[in-house]
């Protein structure tokens, strides 16, 4: 099948045209009603304190974040920040839970509240212009209604990396209320440290009620008790929740003072209006922590759900949360408990690879805590799991290392967890030198290498590829074409529907038209493809555009530089499994992304959805 991929390279012209108009019937949105609609609670009036200069989005000829030229670009590619901010480069790290904000830093970034966020551009943040033009009530509005998890891991790391972004707060909010929806909407998706990195960098005489009440929840989540000391007699004056009377049961518990701390808890079931197992809870905590009394005896069959409180309060206790909650929780809470030291390593393992497909936790990360279960484990005791780790990290050959990742991709019940185990194994398999001694496992090589991040060193399999006999040559081909930002994967129309041809061999007439409407999809989106040839192809396989209010609002964004936005109204369009997902919802993210210099992470995203079946 050479002959083929040498008509790519050498023998079929592609014309600069336009692309030919698609359809005008879109499909029905999936997508709820937000974009007219109001909320029943206003945000606080913005404090005039709190807000910096917001240029405007058309004040500079560059003024796309990240464009070339721009004063916001980037300092580092995609490539050195990797899939996670921070330390994921430093697996063993990110293991223990956050680091207490050092107080100097504190200081400076609480000079002004309203450009709080860990990110620069250096670490991975999208600039100070990340919100710029957005209206903060809008936006605000978006993340309260933006469920998570997101379908799509690379749009859950988009999103986080906006929301943790060093940037001013949007026009039209209070800069305390705007940090408290970062903060939620990061707790939902499972990103506490991030959600903490901001609510620990504010002055408390700053909260607005709001804030109060989402500082609550990332405490909690975080496990750390403490924290809620500070807040809870001005929370009690503002707040009728009984929360914060077993915060201040608590705290005074810590603070040596046994009676108060009776007194509270015994009021707080005369009331009844606490939960019983919700007080049982609260009391280990104080007799742990302070020594006052006798440990209550928790049973987490009284439990029927694990929310926030009752995991802060089992991580602060050191109690162990039964495994049916465990079967249960989202997994944004898998996430929170994946970041707690507290937690127990082995469960942290348990949970970390569906955390991992859900953006949460890096590649890095999955190896690094599979090598601490195994080093903390008897020989005899290891996790098949990782040994198999193990195994594909430190084999004594490439053969054996490759064989050793078939096995832990094969061994899953679900296509999410071979996801999770695809990613776990990306650092082993960028690793594995491109040679035509491995050529079978190839695509499942550049599968793994792509669901982390890895596309050069995935892209680098090429050479050998293009010398393979089909239908593996095409599998890889399909691949690194969406990894590619044009110029080492061959794109024409003909070899498109080469790959059909050769797809609905292997696989049925079906399921090879799926493929190629997403690789087309995709690929428009990506801006990679127009000109004589391409039009046809898309009337043959189904290839449609979608056009609604969110694609509207999408574009506006896009087309003005608002890349933060971008991050929020993505968020908006992926909120379903991957089951929900269709080309068409890929595409105009992808587009968007294109135009507000995420286009890395758009070839990534394009990647994830044409391998998990969008």
């Amino acid at each position: 099948m050479r002959s083929a991929f040498k008509a790519g390279l050498f023998g079929t012209a592609v014309f600069a045209l336009a692309v030919p108009a698609l359809t005008q019937n879109a499909p029905k949105s999936l997508l709820p009603d937000l974009f007219e609609e109001t909320p029943a609670p206003a945000p606080s009036e913005p404090d005039p304190r709190d807000r910096s200069p917001t240029p405007s989005p058309s004040s500079t000829p560059s003024s796309t974040p990240g464009a070339p030229g721009s004063a916001e670009t980037p300092e580092a590619t995609l490539d050195q920040v990797g899939e996670e901010f921070g330390a994921a480069d430093q697996p063993m790290d990110a293991l223990a839970p956050p680091s207490a904000p050092d107080p100097m830093a504190t200081r400076r970034a609480t000079a002004n509240i309203g450009n709080v966020g860990p990110l620069t551009p250096a670490r991975g943040g999208y600039g100070t212009r990340t919100f710029a033009g957005s209206e903060g009530r809008f936006m605000s509005i978006l993340l309260n209604r933006l469920d998570a998890p997101v379908a799509s891991r690379w749009a859950h790391i988009v999103l986080r990396r906006a929301l943790l972004s060093r940037a001013p707060t949007p026009n039209g909010i209070n800069a305390a209320d705007w940090v408290a929806a970062r903060a939620l909407m990061l707790l939902k998706m499972g990103e506490v440290d991030g959600a903490k990195l901001l609510i620990d960098r504010l002055p408390i005489d700053r909260f607005t009620p709001r804030l109060y009440q989402v500082a609550s929840q990332v405490h909690m989540a975080a496990g750390d008790v403490p924290a809620l000391c500070p807040l809870a007699p001005t929370a009690r004056t503002i707040s009728e929740d009984d929360f914060w009377v077993l915060a201040q049961a608590v705290c005074a518990g810590f603070e040596g003072d046994e009676g108060t701390s009776s007194a509270l808890f015994n009021s707080l079931r005369r009331s009844g209006n606490a939960d019983d197992f919700n007080i049982l809870l609260a009391e280990h905590v104080t007799s742990v922590a302070s020594g006052i009394g006798r440990a209550a005896n928790i049973n987490w069959a009284e439990a029927d759900s694990l929310t926030a409180y009752r995991f802060g309060m089992a991580a602060a206790g050191e109690l162990e949360i039964s495994d049916d909650l465990w079967d249960d929780a989202p997994v944004g809470v898998k996430g929170w408990a994946f970041r707690n030291g507290q937690v127990a390593l082995e469960r942290r393992a348990q949970v970390a690879p569906r955390a991992a497909v859900a953006g949460i936790v890096s590649a890095q990360e999955l190896a690094a805590v599979s090598a601490a279960v195994s080093a903390r484990s008897d020989q005899d005791e290891v996790p098949e799991s990782a040994r198999q780790m193990r195994a594909a990290y430190a084999g004594r050959t490439s053969s054996e290392r490759i064989s050793a990742m078939r096995e832990l991709w094969a061994d899953r019940e679900t296509s999410t967890d071979t996801f999770g185990a695809l990613i776990a194994t990306a650092p082993a398999a960028a690793l594995i030198e491109p040679s035509a001694d491995s050529i079978e496992a190839a695509p499942d090589l550049i599968r793994s290498m792509l669901s982390a991040g890895r596309f050069n060193q995935a892209l680098a399999w090429w050479p050998v590829l293009a010398n393979a006999e089909e239908p593996l040559q095409f599998e890889g081909w399909a691949l690194l074409l969406l990894a590619d930002r044009g110029g080492v994967v061959p794109l024409n129309p003909g070899l498109m529907r080469s790959a059909y041809r050769v797809f609905a061999e292997e696989e049925g007439a079906d399921a090879a038209r799926r493929r190629i409407r997403s690789l087309l999809s995709s690929l428009a989106g990506l801006g990679r493809i127009s000109g004589r040839g391409w039009g046809s192809l898309y009337e043959d396989f189904g290839v449609t555009a979608r056009e609604d209010i969110h694609t509207e609002a999408l574009e506006r964004a896009a087309r003005s530089g608002r890349r933060g936005e971008v991050a929020i109204l993505s968020g908006i369009g992926l909120q379903t499994g991957w089951s929900g997902v269709r080309p068409q919802d890929v595409r105009p993210i992808l587009s968007a992304w294109s135009r507000v210099g995420l286009g890395d992470e758009a070839r990534m995203l394009a990647a994830e959805a044409y391998m998990r079946g969008a």
